[in-house]
Parts: structure tokens; C-alpha cells; sequence
């Protein structure tokens, strides 16, 4: 709609936002969750920070606000699509819904049609190919498949309004509970070893029924299957589970009742995505988007695998990308998909069909019908004649896609030369910077390591934690070196400091350390104390990591990126970085290893600061868009509104005699933003940061000028 198509959204429920809806509440996970700086842009970022500015929890008021302030767009709640009509050609002409409140059926006809069921059920009824269940190894050659093919696929959880399987309450007084006859029976707790029962308050994610129900054609089953389930296992907390006591006040209050599916039948395209393009990160020619979600496939038993555990496969991947090939049908021309039918294995799903990576291939579905439409080709004739086109669209609207940069002829912003009020040198990392959240409980060792800096003295180190126990309890700092990035092989200390927390202490404890360090990399690990937390933080200096093992001797580290227990060092870190003007035109946007792609400005000095374009020659504006800084290593989108964000600005062109105002923003909270404004000849143009949303920097990673009809 955004690129001028008509488009009409036929949605079977009454709120938007599938699974991540809050009539659901599955939380929107992606690349993300396992990559640093991996976070998903383009319209879930914008959803996001809608979602953020709200101080919601689910996208669907964010959806319902974009949807209802965009032109060309009608969305038709509550029908359900029961039929397709077929063109001599054998194309789509039309869909047939009833609506599920009044039971009258309508028909919209169409030029182009993409399937969001996550069911298949347009390509069903259009007669698309398709298939259902478990690809058999020799099949595709992937080495986590099965070895025989079947019909077995992922089982969905119950969800209701953010609540995973039930919702019980503390009673304040123990409460006995006996479960009804018809409860599914759980595994003995000797067979529960590979589950770890986290909370008593909800459900786990693998509440999960056996895989060989069928969640598309006999859904009611398959719900009620699930309800027996969480029944049974309820009754495991209570009356079997060896930490029962831990629920021995809770009452079982209510229990979800709608099936949060994951897999059901997935339609052909001209290419089956599959294990080994995620393992080893091929770069399609045709790639439109990227994923980084483990390999990530659930038992075929569900909650009733005993020891084997709740994954037939759970393999960390690296950012892989995508290809345009797997969103349009192999024998239906103007039919794509969008969601968890896509053209993929069933172990290949694993790592596409989390809610972040298919929010990247539904923009690219929908970008790529519009495109058909303006060009009047199939999407076959779109990926094979015209994917540097889509390509370079995906990316204007903040769509990332590993190894290609912005090499759009129509951006006037690309032939600039920039300059800037001023530089940062690098990144400045303090107790300010240090945001802490909730984290783990010390039950393993656990380490955090991060950059030294310019700086060679560490006076104290800040170490946010949580103590839930009634009585003061002492922790002790174990500082180590490190020579590279994630090598946690040190053993002796160069420091050991040991501090009390107060009984029911939360915050952060300072431990002084006051000596100098020669290795590039330091880091800091705690031992084992029952009742005791370390909390998390989303940034941390380029080079950081966290760590756990288990408190035996001689045991590995397991290191993770992206997400870090929070730490601050006094002095404030310093990390030198390439933190240029000429960021903003490099067509990155966003961190991508060690390249920041994006201007900072110097945090020693006051805002507000300026970076500014001057063009090769002067030319006609109309358009100039603006990415600023969102914190994609924060792993979830929504959250609250981050500090990095630049908050109010202003635009001015210079028309060669004096700069004019073009655009003044006053507390934005959007990574990106579009201006749009009468057309004005200009040489130069620059935008100002008077204020930020919490840094102390000006950050921006793009800017593109354009001269164009304006987009709807």
C-alpha cells in the first residue's frame, strides 16, 4: 500500500498481529536472540517503537494505528477466506470469506494475492503445491532429518492475552489440587531431567502435544489435546515434580484456550529452503531478508519425549540469508506467501518460522506485489529480471540483507561530502550506559567480558545484582585477563574482591579493583550463591560477551553474544571506533561486526550537534530519509524507548543564499523517518540533534536525499 498499490487485508480474527497479538501474546523473537546488533528492522521496527511509545506489551494496537492511517490500504476484520476462484490461466481471480460474526460470504477479486494464513490455505484452495510433515533425510541431505518421511509436525502451546498454558496464583496458604480423570499423565520426574521447570505461576513453551495430531484439520483435537495436557502437567507440579514445594500455595486460576500453532502445511516455491543454507550462510543472489534463529525443531513427542528433551534438534546458526525464491508458489504465478507456510523443510522451518525473521518476509512479499504490479511481471519474472530493483527497495524502507549496501542511482545523498560538529573518538560506556534488567540467578558461574579501553587503570568495577535472600550474603569478584575477544581460558585472577549485599539488596555493588591492565580484553566472573542474581543489559562495548559453566572443575565456559550481565567501570570505558560523518552515507544500517556504520557525535560536548551533506552540485529535494539508532541488540522489538534515540531535530536545505527549515521534529521515538516537504533547489543540507532520549551522543546511521513524485 505504502508503494501506491490498492490493497485490501482480509484478517479471520478481530485484533491484528497473529501469534504476537494480544489475544495471544507469543513474544516476537528473531535473529536477535542469539546475534548482537541482529534485530529486526523495516515495519515490525516501526510497530516496535509504536508499541514502545505506547507502554504496551503486543503489536496489535500499533498494527491497528498504522493500518488505519494508510492510504490505499482497507483491512476486512473477522473473515475467514473459504475458497479461491481460478483464472483460465490458471491464476487467482478472486478469494471467497465468510465473515465468522455474520456468516455472509463476500468476494474480492484481486491482480496479485499473497497467503498470510500461516495454514496454506488461499495455496490450498488455489491449488498450489504444497506439503505437510517431516522431509525424510536422503530427501534434501540434511543431516537432522528423519530418516523416512512422515506427517509429523510441530505442536503449537496455548496461549491467552500473554499467558502460556494457565495462570495460577499464590493463595498465601498451602492448597491441595487432584486433577480431573481425563488429564493427560506426565512423564515420571526421572524422565522430566531435561526440563527444567523454571516458574510455577504459567506454563513452559514445550506444553506441547505429540506431533502426529493434526493441528491443520483437526485443530478442535488437537486444542483439547493440549488442554488435557496442561491439565496433566499442573497436576505434576503440584502432586510430582521434586520442587513441588515451591507451588504448594498456588491455585490453578485459569488456563489458556487457543492453539499458538508453529507448523502446519507449507506451499512450494521454485526453492525448498533447508538445513544447510542456514549452517552454512549461503549468499543467495536473490536474498531479500536473513535469519539467525537456531535450527530450532521440537520433539515429535512433544512434552511426552521423556528423556530425550524437548528438541529434536536445537543448532545455533549465523546470520543466514534468505532468497526471494521461497515466497512465491512453483505452479500458481501470482500467488506468494508470506509466514510459517513458506517454502521450507521441515528442519529448514526451524530457524525461518519465528515472528522477527517472517516479519522480513512478509515486507518482502508485499514490496515485491507492489513491484509486480508497476512492472507487470509474475514474481518469477520479478526475482529473475528485476531483483536488484526489489533489492534496493527493501533496503530504502530499513530492510537488512546481509552483504548488500545501498546503491540506490536516484539517492543524491550517496555523492556527498560530509561533515560534522563533531566526532566521538569512540564509545563512552559508564554507569549511565549500564540499563540493567532482570537476569539470572547465580547457580552457575557466570562471567561477563568486555573491552579494556584506552583506558589502562580500572578503579572499581559495578556489578548490578539482586539478592531475594533474608539475610546479608558475601559474593566475591574474580577479575581475569583475556588476550582475545571470548577466550574465558584464564584461570588466575588478577584481582579477587569480595563485597556484602544487604539482605533483599538490588542495585548496583561496587568493588574496588585499582590497577592497571595490559591485555586488550578483561573479564569478571562470580561463583555459585543460591538467591543471589546477576542482572542483564542490552548494550555493552563492542568486543563484550557473557559466559556460564557449571561449578565443576575444569569445565568449558559457554559464551554468549547480544546479551550481557550488567557492569559498569569507573573510569567509564572508552573503546575507540570509526565513528565518522561518512557513516551516514556508507548504505549500512545498522552494526555489523566491528563496523559501527553510523555517525556519533563527540559525548564530551553538549548537543545539540550537526552533521551536514554537500551535494556534488545543486539539485531538487523533496524527500530526505533519516535512520537513527534503535539498539538492535536489544533482543526483543518494543521494550521501552532507548536512550540512543535521537529525539528532537531539525532539517534545513541551503538554497545557496540561506539555510531553510524543511522539517522540526519534537519528540521522536521512530528509527526511522521520512520527510517529505515542497520541492527546494539546494547545495547543502543538515540535520541538527538538539536533544537525545538519554545519550550523551548524536547518533545517526543514514541519511538519502531524493527529488521524487511523492510515496503514499
Amino acid at each position: 500500500a505504502r508503494m501506491g498499490a490498492r490493497t485490501v487485508l482480509i484478517h479471520d480474527r478481530p485484533v491484528l498481529g497473529g501469534n504476537g497479538s494480544e489475544e495471544l501474546g507469543v513474544g516476537i523473537a528473531g535473529a536477535a536472540m542469539h546475534h548482537p546488533h541482529a534485530r529486526e528492522g523495516g515495519i515490525l521496527e516501526e510497530a516496535a517503537r509504536i508499541t514502545a511509545s505506547l507502554g504496551d506489551h503486543g503489536v496489535s494496537k500499533a498494527f491497528r494505528l498504522m493500518t488505519g492511517e494508510q492510504q490505499n490500504l482497507e483491512v476486512v476484520d473477522n473473515h475467514r477466506v473459504v475458497g479461491a476462484e481460478k483464472n483460465a490461466d490458471g491464476t487467482v481471480g478472486a478469494v471467497k470469506a465468510v465473515g465468522t460474526l455474520t456468516g455472509e460470504y463476500g468476494l474480492w477479486r484481486g491482480r496479485y494475492f499473497i497467503d498470510c494464513t500461516g495454514d496454506g490455505w488461499l495455496g490450498f484452495y488455489a491449488g498450489a503445491r504444497w506439503r505437510m510433515g517431516r522431509e525424510s533425510r536422503e530427501e534434501f541431505g540434511e543431516s537432522l532429518a528423519p530418516e523416512k518421511a512422515d506427517g509429523i509436525t510441530m505442536s503449537g502451546c496455548l496461549m491467552d492475552h500473554y499467558t502460556l498454558a494457565y495462570l495460577a496464583e499464590d493463595t498465601g496458604a498451602p492448597v491441595s489440587y487432584t486433577a480431573p480423570a481425563w488429564a493427560t499423565r506426565m512423564p515420571d520426574p526421572e524422565d522430566f531431567l531435561q526440563r527444567p521447570i523454571s516458574r510455577v505461576k504459567t506454563g513452559e513453551w514445550w506444553i506441547e502435544a505429540p506431533g502426529d495430531l493434526d493441528d491443520l484439520n483437526d485443530a478442535e483435537h488437537a486444542r483439547d489435546e493440549l488442554v488435557r495436557i496442561t491439565f496433566g502437567f499442573w497436576d505434576y507440579v503440584k502432586n510430582r515434580w521434586p520442587g513441588r514445594e515451591a507451588a504448594a500455595n498456588y491455585a490453578l486460576k485459569s488456563t489458556s484456550f487457543q492453539d499458538a500453532r508453529r507448523e502446519t502445511r507449507r506451499l512450494e516455491g521454485d526453492y525448498w529452503f533447508k538445513q544447510q543454507d542456514a549452517q552454512n550462510a549461503v549468499v543467495f543472489p536473490d536474498r531479500i531478508s536473513y535469519g539467525g534463529w537456531p535450527l530450532d525443531v521440537h520433539h515429535p513427542r512433544g512434552i511426552l519425549s521423556g528423556r530425550e528433551g524437548p528438541f529434536t534438534c536445537n543448532a545455533l546458526v549465523p546470520i543466514h540469508s534468505l532468497p526471494f525464491r521461497i515466497l512465491y508458489s512453483v505452479n500458481v504465478d501470482n500467488l506468494r506467501m508470506a509466514g510459517r507456510d513458506v517454502s521450507a523443510t521441515h528442519i529448514g522451518l526451524g530457524t525461518v518460522r519465528v515472528q522477527g525473521t517472517l516479519s522480513g518476509l512478509g515486507q518482502a512479499a508485499g514490496t515485491a506485489a507492489a513491484l509486480c504490479l508497476e512492472l507487470g511481471v509474475t514474481p518469477r519474472e520479478l526475482g529473475q529480471k528485476h531483483i536488484g530493483r526489489l533489492q534496493q527497495t527493501l533496503l530504502r524502507d530499513d530492510q537488512y540483507i546481509p552483504a548488500l549496501r545501498n546503491e540506490d542511482p536516484a539517492d543524491l545523498a550517496r555523492a556527498s561530502r560530509i561533515s560534522a560538529s563533531s566526532t566521538a573518538p569512540g564509545t563512552l560506556f559508564g554507569r549511565s550506559e549500564a540499563e540493567a534488567y532482570n537476569g539470572y540467578e547465580l547457580t552457575h558461574w557466570r562471567a561477563v567480558m568486555f573491552p579494556r579501553g584506552s583506558n589502562r587503570e580500572i578503579k572499581s568495577i559495578a556489578l548490578a545484582l539482586e539478592s531475594r535472600r533474608r539475610e546479608p550474603v558475601r559474593v566475591t569478584l574474580h577479575l581475569r585477563a583475556a588476550g582475545a575477544k571470548g577466550d574465558y581460558s584464564a584461570g588466575e585472577d588478577l584481582a579477587a574482591v569480595a563485597a556484602t549485599l544487604p539482605a533483599r539488596h538490588k542495585g548496583f555493588v561496587e568493588f574496588p579493583i585499582g590497577r592497571a591492565i595490559d591485555t586488550p580484553f578483561v573479564w569478571v566472573c562470580l561463583a555459585p550463591a543460591p538467591g543471589v542474581w546477576w542482572d542483564l543489559m542490552h548494550t555493552a562495548p563492542e568486543g563484550s560477551s557473557r559466559a556460564y559453566r557449571s561449578s565443576g572443575a575444569g569445565q568449558a565456559w559457554e559464551v554468549r553474544d547480544g546479551q550481557f550481565h550488567a557492569f559498569a567501570v569507573e573510569p567509564p570505558l572508552v573503546v575507540v571506533g570509526d565513528y565518522r560523518p561518512e557513516n551516514v552515507v556508507n548504505g549500512v544500517t545498522r552494526v555489523v561486526g566491528d563496523a559501527a556504520n553510523q555517525w556519533a557525535s563527540d559525548p564530551a560536548q553538549p548537543l545539540p550537534q550537526w552533521v551536514e551533506l554537500a551535494l556534488p552540485a545543486p539539485a531538487a529535494l523533496n524527500t530526505v530519509c533519516l535512520t537513527f539508532d534503535s539498539d538492535f541488540n536489544r533482543r526483543y522489538p518494543g521494550g521501552e524507548v532507548v536512550r540512543q534515540m535521537v529525539r528532537d531535530y531539525t532539517l534545513e536545505a541551503h538554497d545557496g543564499t540561506a539555510w531553510r527549515e524543511v522539517a522540526r521534529v519534537h519528540g521522536n521515538y521512530q528509527r526511522r523517518r521520512v520527510h517529505r516537504f515542497e520541492s527546494v533547489t539546494a547545495a547543502r543540507l543538515r540535520l541538527t540533534v538538539q536533544a537525545t532520549c538519554g545519550d550523551r551522543s548524536a547518533k545517526v546511521f543514514e541519511i538519502r536525499a531524493y527529488n521524487e513524485p511523492a510515496r503514499a
